[in-house]
């Protein structure tokens, strides 16, 4: 193909937020898919007359293509491997050095990969050819900021051309700069709240109080800005006696528990220029990461070019390579975030990489992590994520055992702070069949929680499935429904207690409900089996057991739906138990 026609097809594609908004998962759905694509995007016949023949002694490799390279590049950065991406461009601008297009993507890939050396580079051919983008020059104004040569980079800032990304960005710049020069110029940061933040922690590194005093006059309350900022600027108006400013910020954070935070305060308090323009680039990559990932990727990587030690950063690149199935990447990224002299964020770096074993089926390896921290730390909510990774697996004698050591460590009574101990150790006796125990640990959370719908629909439906309480079954799955009115499993729930009452034309309506919210349960299909069943529609019950065993039920509801097929209802409904969804499971 003309490269020229090729790239008037692709067009907007090569924009720095051409993978924003999209899913990998959009159109290749199978790792093997996946594998397929990739094999027909980068190796591509040069023309429909040559045909491939692959032998085990005699592997044909057909020619690379600019299309295959480009629709590979694309790929690899849709999964986030954006080190093969830039490969796969670098192939391209092999056969057509000068396109500029490619040389912008090839540098913004380059950065996106921590290769920053190299995007420099790209950088400076860009803007030697006087590229129209603003990325290039940033980049460029950023090496002269990393130098502390002051002076050169406030001359750089004017030459950055002011398009979307440039009008936000050289503000930031130009106000750190100046700080650089101990001076305070932050008459551009007045845009929105970002821009205000900055203002504050530049008046706050230069000890400004005068410009403090006139920045607080702005109600910070009202931008938006995440709980952790907002504390951070109340303790700075605190630090310069700034009261009632203090006090109208304490006022909105009233409930916010810091302990609960994120870490967006990691790399706080500011102690140069070059880390607080480090913490601006975090900012905004912190603020693009919902619905903008590329775009936060390389604000994040921006960001650790100007202090490779900015914690919060390699945890939003860690997030990042989690969202796109990049387990070892994010543990990786995880593992380099130096946590000496900080304990409370090593225990959940940790937690986290854990967390993404278990989701890789490295379960083993995650339960030694976590069992590795209890030893060093006792801490507790490490203790109940062994007991939960147990509990996930349907191991219930070990998740059971890894609660009561949870509870031996917090004490009796147990209080509030941990009733989900309570709620999981419940879901967890009950599934063991000790059904005093269960009803204890659930009636004890749910004193604790009286309102949570999950806990409201865990203790009614298993009462109702043992024909237990049904009034009051009844009313404590339809407040969970009230709660959670598109819940599949509580819906499910709210039409069993009906078919347990023997209202069944009521359970027919609320199970019809629950199918439509997720068809493919194969307790909810059982369930409105039974309810068709008992309204006379004997065709329509089968059909729906049959639907149920193809969704794979464990052994033991697979023999009773396969009874039940065969002979229809003939067991006595006393008899007759249901397995109860894990919704903790499903929710986490």
């Amino acid at each position: 193909m003309n490269i020229s026609r090729f790239l008037l097809l692709s067009g907007s594609l090569l924009a720095l937020t051409s993978c924003d908004n999209s899913s990998p998962q959009a159109t290749i759905t199978t790792s093997w898919d996946a594998f397929k694509f990739w094999v027909a995007a980068h190796f591509m016949p040069s023309s429909s007359n040559d045909i491939a023949i692959y032998l085990p002694q005699e592997l044909i490799k057909p020619e690379q293509t600019v299309t295959g390279s480009y629709l590979a590049s694309r790929f690899a950065q849709n999964i986030g491997d954006w080190s093969s991406a830039e490969k796969f461009v670098n192939d391209i601008l092999d056969d057509t050095p000068d396109n500029f297009d490619f040389q912008r993507k090839a540098m913004i890939l380059a950065m996106g990969s921590g290769r920053y050396n190299d995007a420099m580079n790209a950088a400076k051919t860009l803007v030697a050819a006087q590229d129209q983008g603003s990325l290039a020059y940033i980049l460029l104004t950023l090496q002269s900021f990393k130098t502390a040569d002051a002076d050169k980079t406030l001359a750089l800032l004017r030459g950055i051309p002011q398009d979307g990304i440039g009008e936000f960005i050289t503000p930031l710049m130009s106000g750190w700069t100046f700080a650089l020069k101990q001076e305070t110029n932050v008459n551009g940061l007045n845009r929105n709240p970002v821009h205000l933040y900055h203002a504050v922690l530049i008046a706050n590194f230069l000890n400004d109080r005068a410009t403090l005093i006139t920045l607080a006059k702005n109600d910070f309350t009202v931008l938006g800005l995440a709980p952790d900022l907002l504390k951070s600027l109340e303790t700075i108006f605190i630090k310069y006696d700034l009261k009632s400013d203090a006090r109208k910020i304490h006022e909105k954070l009233i409930g916010y528990d810091a302990a609960q935070s994120s870490e967006t305060l990691t790399s706080l308090p500011i102690n140069s220029a070059q880390n607080g323009l480090a913490q601006a680039l975090y900012d905004m990559g912190s603020m693009l990461y919902t619905g903008y990932g590329d775009s936060a990727r390389l604000f994040a990587h921006m960001a650790l070019y100007l202090n490779p030690a900015h914690i919060d950063a390699r945890i939003l690149l860690a997030q990042m390579a989690s969202d796109v199935g990049r387990g070892d990447e994010a543990i990786s990224i995880y593992q380099k975030i130096d946590t000496t002299e900080k304990p409370v964020l090593a225990i959940k770096i940790q937690r986290q990489i854990a967390d993404l074993l278990e989701k890789s089926d490295k379960t083993d390896a995650a339960v030694r992590v976590l069992k590795k921290i209890v030893v060093e730390t006792k801490d507790i909510p490490t203790q109940i994520q062994i007991a939960d990774i147990y509990r996930r697996h349907d191991d219930f004698s070990n998740a059971l055992q890894e609660y009561n050591i949870a509870a031996s460590m917090i004490g009796d009574p147990i209080p509030k702070q941990y009733w989900e101990l309570l709620y999981a150790r419940g879901m967890t006796y009950e599934r063991l069949k000790k059904w005093d125990k269960a009803e204890a640990d659930l009636q004890a959370a749910l004193k604790f929680e009286p309102d949570h719908p999950y806990i409201l629909n865990y203790l009614g439906y298993s009462w109702a499935d043992q024909g237990l309480n049904l009034p009051k079954a009844a009313a404590m799955i339809k407040r969970a429904a009230l709660l959670q009115p598109t819940d599949a499993y509580i819906i499910d729930s709210l039409g069993w207690v009906y078919y347990r009452i023997k209202d069944y034309a009521q359970a027919v309506i609320y199970l019809e409900r629950a199918i439509e919210l997720m068809s493919f349960d194969p307790t909810i299909n059982d369930h409105l089996g039974d309810a068709y069943w008992q309204t006379g529609r004997r065709n329509e019950a089968r059909f729906q057991w049959k639907r149920a065993l193809s969704f794979k039920p464990d052994d033991e509801q697979r023999k009773i739906i396969m009874d039940k097929i065969e002979n229809g209802l003939t067991v006595p409904e006393a008899f007759i138990t249901t397995p109860m969804h894990d919704v903790t499971a499903a929710n986490e």
